[in-house]
């Protein structure tokens, strides 16, 4: 049994999942305390389901870009539970790539301060790095790539299958001390 943890960008996605197949999910909009409501969502996940945390053998999460807190949250529970258990294995991805799915696609997310994260994929792989770009500058990037489609902000997302399909891109995290979250932002 798996369990996703998206916290990143004002939604708390939950997908519990087992071999390649969505068991139950819960996906919650527009949260801005997504710290507060985290761990009772997964709680009544897992009991809705008739499991406990101990039956959950990977957890998956986005590792950023996002909002500063959101971002911490999935990483701070995904290395708890492995500093508690070490036989958890932690899978990380973008959450750009998250949101980018299979297609070819300029994905981007609201940065604040007139800027966005933004990268680039095609069919599953990286073509440009996820960066922070001044939004004045985004329409001559992406330019380049007039046939890929853009997501913004996770909207029209699907997530389940979005997490399905990029299971295998997933990065297996083989010591949990070096995870940290991808910021791209330096804050002072």
């Amino acid at each position: 049994m798996n369990l996703f943890i998206d916290t990143s960008n004002g939604y708390l996605i939950l997908i519990l999942e087992k071999e390649n197949k969505v068991i139950d999910n819960i996906i919650l909009a527009k949260q801005l305390r997504v710290s507060d409501i985290a761990l009772e969502q997964i709680d009544n996940l897992l009991k809705r389901n008739n499991l406990s945390i101990k039956e959950i053998n990977s957890i998956y999460a986005t590792k950023g870009p996002g909002s500063y807190t959101g971002v911490r949250v999935a990483i701070t529970i995904a290395k708890t539970l492995k500093s508690i258990d070490s036989r958890y294995n932690i899978y990380l991805i973008s959450s750009l790539a998250y949101q980018a799915g299979e297609s070819d696609c300029i994905s981007m997310l609201d940065a604040k301060g007139e800027k966005s994260y933004l990268g680039i994929y095609s069919k599953k792989s990286c073509v440009i790095a996820d960066q922070l770009l001044p939004n004045d500058y985004i329409d001559d990037f992406c330019s380049g790539f007039p046939n890929f489609i853009k997501k913004q902000d996770y909207q029209e997302m699907d997530f389940l299958n979005n997490y399905i399909s990029l299971k295998d891109k997933f990065e297996l995290i083989e010591d949990i001390e070096k995870v940290e979250p991808f910021y791209i932002k330096h804050f002072i």
